[in-house]
């Protein structure tokens, strides 16, 4: 019995030995802890960091292959010799907070040659929001004041309506500023501007506000406008706010399920060729109505004041021929020529329904410059 317990024993011994062995023969890498937590930090207080160590748990040096991290925000570095077996390393994270605020999670993936091999690393915590600079708030300077936009853009505004929007500012100057509009210029009757208060004292916040009347502008499509601003009444041109919409008409039922049609006879674009500076050129584009309601041609307009045009009749009842005169002058123009004319119509458009409101025509060609006129490369 006593030869049996003692050849049990040898063989436990041995078992263990080996398992010993298995576990240890190649580099393991172990880390302190795989997770930190920075807690709350100031998005102006400068990049954070964290050293990540491990060891080497195995009987083998460990080489990192490489270290990646989820954001460009967070910067790793690593042990660069291979760490031999008993042997601590790390892994350290630079995270940077500017212009990252609020709560945010990031990993750190560590490759080696370690029989554990990818290991992921995290980190995370919450930033602070700084405080708004005036300059980041107020984007826009304007003489003495700033403001958060100068462009008001109505998405578009229907015939019968008006739409108000409003800009905010403040006086960075050191003296009271007193805003006025359009001095020495007409304020069209569709606009009318305010601005809460008038005079604004050093540091003093207010609102300019615009109201827009497309009942009153008269007008259809894309339409822009500027508005002048003048500071203790003296006038400067740059000083001024854009304002643009799009502006619509509504539809009875019938005019949805009946809608007119702007069929084109002629060609969509004309080609006049080659022509000499200064020459003149006249094309007639020629369209139907094809629809069931009358064709009402609302407005034209070219992209160059080189082209006019004008409309034979404005309204076109159904199964009636309608023509638009466009009149080309070459004058101060040379080589390639691509002109487009623009008309607006009452054909409603709406989701489901065919149909185009705008439609565009072109004129094109060459205009060829006289020799007397080419300039001379040779005259200084």
């Amino acid at each position: 019995m006593k030869t049996k317990h003692i050849l049990t024993a040898i063989i436990l011994i041995g078992i263990s030995y080996f398992g010993i062995n298995a576990q240890t023969v190649s580099p393991k890498m172990v880390f302190q802890n795989t997770v930190h937590n920075f807690g709350h930090i100031k998005e102006t207080g400068g990049k954070v960091e964290f050293t990540f160590t491990f060891k080497n748990m195995g009987s083998e040096p460990i080489a990192i292959n490489g270290v990646n991290s989820s954001c460009g925000c967070t910067t790793p570095m690593w042990s660069k010799e291979p760490v031999p077996p008993g042997g601590t390393g790390y892994v350290k994270t630079v995270f940077d907070p500017i212009h990252r605020p609020g709560k945010f999670h990031k990993t750190v993936t560590v490759k080696s040659n370690a029989e554990n091999s990818p290991i992921v690393l995290q980190i995370n915590g919450e930033v602070t929001p700084k405080v708004s600079q005036l300059a980041d708030e107020y984007k826009f300077q304007l003489g003495p004041i700033r403001m958060k936009k100068r462009n008001i853009h109505f998405p578009e505004i229907y015939k019968n309506e008006t739409k108000t929007g409003k800009i905010e500012i403040i006086n960075t100057s050191q003296e009271p500023v007193k805003i006025s509009f359009n001095k020495n210029r007409n304020m069209p009757r569709y606009l009318k501007v305010t601005c809460l208060p008038e005079t604004l004292k050093p540091n003093e916040k207010g609102v300019i506000t615009i109201n827009y009347n497309a009942a009153e502008k008269n007008d259809w499509g894309y339409v822009y406008d500027r508005l002048y601003l003048s500071f203790n009444d003296k006038v400067d041109y740059n000083n001024r706010i854009n304002i643009s919409t799009v502006i619509k008409e509504h539809y009875t039922q019938e005019m949805i399920n009946n809608p007119p049609v702007f069929t084109l006879i002629s060609d969509k674009t004309y080609d006049f060729g080659t022509i000499n500076q200064n020459d003149v050129i006249e094309h007639v584009f020629k369209f139907k109505n094809t629809g069931k309601n009358d064709l009402i041609i609302r407005k034209m307009k070219s992209s160059c004041g080189c082209t006019a045009a004008s409309v034979g009749s404005k309204t076109i009842k159904p199964g009636e021929e309608g023509s638009i005169k466009a009149v080309f002058n070459s004058r101060g123009k040379h080589g390639q020529q691509h002109k487009s004319i623009t008309i607006t119509t009452n054909i409603p458009e709406v989701a489901g329904k065919p149909g185009k409101s705008q439609i565009v025509v072109m004129i094109k060609g060459i205009v060829k410059v006289a020799e007397k006129n080419k300039p001379n490369p040779n005259k200084k």
